[in-house]
């Protein structure tokens, strides 16, 4: 019986610590984009003003309303959300907002979102979109570097 428990759990221990060895000292997308943001990711945008999205790099959701520009981050696991021609935002309250509290509903699928910054304009966003990209890459790029 022990024997047993030994090989069932040695691939999963092996597994385990490759996770943990690899890329540990890059932070995520998210927080990058947070922190370029300078904001918490808890913007919201009422639900009548959304005039259209797109998906950018790193699954996130690029959302026009009527006066400002949003970009939103969905968690992991949100397959449909690149191919999809249409989306419906999930609102309470008239608002949908960051913080894990609504979705995005695409195909057959939903997408929980899970940070929501809000901009001035397009190029706003789509300028913080760009430089949290550069700065993940560069991240990920050093770690890569430090690990040869």
């Amino acid at each position: 019986m022990r024997l047993w428990k030994l090989c069932a759990t040695a691939p999963l221990l092996a597994a385990l610590s490759a996770c943990t060895t690899t890329g540990e000292s890059v932070p995520s997308f998210y927080d990058v984009l947070a922190e370029t943001a300078g904001q918490n990711g808890r913007a919201c945008v009422r639900q009548n003003d959304i005039r259209g999205y797109g998906v950018l790099d790193h699954e996130v959701i690029s959302i026009d309303a009527r006066r400002n520009y949003y970009l939103a981050t969905v968690l992991p696991g949100c397959n449909a959300l690149e191919t999809s021609p249409a989306a419906l935002f999930e609102e309470r309250f008239s608002e949908v907002c960051g913080g894990g509290m609504h979705k995005v509903y695409v195909r057959d699928d939903h997408c929980t979102i899970r940070q929501m910054y809000e901009f001035e304009s397009r190029e706003a966003a789509f300028a913080a979109h760009r430089r949290a990209v550069e700065r993940y890459n560069a991240l990920r790029s050093e770690a890569e570097s430090a690990e040869d």
